[in-house]
């Protein structure tokens, strides 16, 4: 874990993630694209679930990068 947590470029994306979908859910619902199917609480809690995941797996698949997989 503590290897995860130094790949400060999905940590960065992580945050981004979780700050972008509550701000576009609201976005949408003021213009009245919205579908209206949680509440602001839900949305943050989504946005922070959402971050979260896409942190894990980013800096999960990216410490593999490097790593030749083709067969010799």
């Amino acid at each position: 874990m503590k290897k995860l947590l130094k790949d400060r470029e999905s940590l960065r994306s992580g945050v981004l993630v979780a700050l972008i979908f509550p701000l576009v859910y609201f976005g949408m619902n003021l213009l009245g694209w919205g579908n209206g199917n949680f509440s602001w609480w839900e949305t943050l809690l989504v946005g922070l679930f959402n971050g979260a995941f896409f942190w894990f797996f980013m800096s999960s698949f990216r410490q593999f990068r490097d790593e030749d997989v083709t067969p010799q």
